[in-house]
């Protein structure tokens, strides 16, 4: 346990049973007071365990961590804490996270955050001379900033390609490991969009020919369904003797109060830390909400979230269900754009929301603190409103790249214009994303947005003239890009409706 944790320990022992501090009942100060524990609890033993994995890598051995939990239960909290003590000890943290895009998902997300990262602190320059000179073309895919990568034609150099982007990123990890160790960080990996699900298991298990790299991968647990594509990717890391697998459990009642008492200025009756606790259960997120609430218990965690946003000025909260449509962070220029308030105006009608601890603001825009909150306000909805909001991102993104972070927008215009349900726009945004994401090398998105193009064909007329090509282009398309993906069922079937459909068009044809 930290010194800080254990002084909240002592504070929580020493107080009296009696004493009550509850929070304020004004909507000002119960913003005020909400917080999240400024100190972590409970999690000596998986700290220990990281610090553990760290002085391995640093030792020269392969060390990968497996962070696992469900929603709410502290990863993200965890993995900070522990980059925290890294950079104090001289190590280098770079994080990276999966960003929730539906089924589309967004091509190598937390690598690009990556490269951004480096991009910005020795430059462009610097990272190609961490290559040794080496071409960064493959790495501007990732990052456009690195330069203007090769067309890509063939799928035999497409695979090709592909090879020497990992390698390019191996290499740049190895590069980066040599003046002192480094921690490689990719979060919420059960968002993980096909292409980083590759990419990170090309790096676990080429960990073998690095030295001073620990990677570190959280995820959400309890969404694993049968079904997941994360879950045979974990069961195959579990093979791996270097790699750790942790599941953060829920908090004790003595951790529950201690952080409860962390939160609060004083140390509430033992009454209400029951009440909480079992109400919690020991989730340490909702803790925190509980505690914002004010002491109302609503039926379920949906409703305790939205009573607690709406405790917030009617403006914030519009302005917090326009955010929650972007799941992800967004900058200030876009939501001011999709919200119709000026820039000066959003910032002071946020303040709440970020006093709050509901919105983390920095220079890149603002972000839910957590996504969960994000997740339930987009929920909550009306089909109306839901359509019109993802609407107003498509244009404003699709009328301005520069809104989001270079070589997003097609693919968010893609998934914003297919939410909106305007079939005919979703139908072209798809047809754009699949080649900015081919380009991208991104083969499991590309195949996933041929998909979407195919599964609105029959509902937008005159489709081949939207996109400029033919339904059995389409087909044959995405039949070839399962040869780079490795889906022949899906390649069979593709490229068997290709000549069902040439076929009948023989037939129509008439005979010379």
């Amino acid at each position: 346990m930290s010194a800080d944790a254990t002084r909240w320990s002592e504070r929580l022992t020493a107080a009296g049973s009696d004493t009550i501090r509850p929070a304020a009942a004004g909507m000002l100060d119960v913003v005020e007071r909400c917080a999240v524990s400024p100190v972590m609890i409970g999690r000596a033993d998986q700290l220990a365990a990281l610090d553990e994995a760290f002085a391995a890598s640093t030792a020269g051995q392969p060390a990968a961590v497996l962070v696992g939990g469900e929603v709410g239960i502290g990863k993200s909290r965890l993995v900070e804490e522990f980059a925290d003590r890294v950079t104090g000890r001289g190590g280098t943290v770079l994080s990276g996270g999966c960003l929730e895009l539906g089924a589309s998902g967004l091509p190598f997300a937390p690598f690009t955050a990556v490269l951004r990262q480096l991009v910005r602190k020795p430059g462009a320059g610097g990272v190609g001379d961490l290559l040794a000179g080496q071409p960064t073309t493959e790495l501007a895919r990732l990052l456009p900033e690195l330069g203007q990568p090769l067309s890509v034609e063939k799928a035999e150099y497409n695979g090709e390609a592909r090879g020497r982007l990992f390698e390019q990123v191996l290499v740049l990890l190895e590069k980066l490991t040599a003046p002192g160790p480094v921690v490689l960080i990719i979060e919420d990996a059960h968002w993980a969009d096909g292409s980083t699900r590759d990419l990170l298991t090309f790096l676990i298990r080429n960990q073998g020919v690095l030295s001073g790299l620990l990677i570190v991968v959280t995820f959400r647990s309890d969404e694993l369904h049968r079904t997941h594509p994360l879950r045979p990717l974990l069961a195959g890391f579990g093979r791996i003797s270097w790699v750790e697998r942790l599941e953060l459990p829920r908090l004790s009642r003595h951790e529950a109060a201690q952080q409860i008492v962390a939160i609060l200025t004083g140390v509430p009756d033992p009454g209400r830390v029951d009440r909480v606790y079992k109400r919690s259960e020991g989730n340490p997120l909702f803790i925190e909400q509980l505690l914002w609430s004010g002491g109302e218990l609503p039926e379920s965690l949906d409703d305790l979230v939205l009573a607690n946003v709406q405790r917030l000025p009617q403006e914030t909260t519009e302005v917090l269900r326009a955010a929650s449509v972007s799941r992800a962070m967004v900058g200030d220029a876009l939501l001011a754009e999709v919200s119709g308030l000026a820039e000066d105006d959003l910032v002071r009608t946020l303040r709440p929301a970020v006093a709050g601890n509901v919105v983390v603001a920095d220079s890149d825009g603002y972000q839910f603190r957590h996504a969960m909150i994000a997740e339930v306000l987009h929920d909550d909805l009306l089909p109306d409103e839901h359509s019109r909001l993802h609407a107003r991102y498509a244009e404003a993104i699709a009328g301005n790249a520069g809104l989001v972070p270079p070589g997003r927008a097609a693919i968010e215009v893609a998934h914003h214009w297919y939410w909106a349900h305007d079939v005919a726009c979703a139908l072209v945004s798809a047809w754009q994303a699949a080649a900015v994401a081919g380009r991208a090398l991104a083969y499991a998105e590309q195949l996933a947005m041929l998909s979407r193009v195919l599964e609105l064909w029959e509902k937008v007329p005159g489709a081949a003239e939207r996109i400029g090509s033919d339904h059995v282009t389409v087909l044959e398309e995405a039949a070839s890009i399962t040869q780079l993906t490795g889906d022949d069922a899906r390649g069979k079937a593709f490229a068997s409706a290709a000549l069902d459909e040439l076929d009948v068009d023989a037939d129509a044809s008439p005979t010379g």
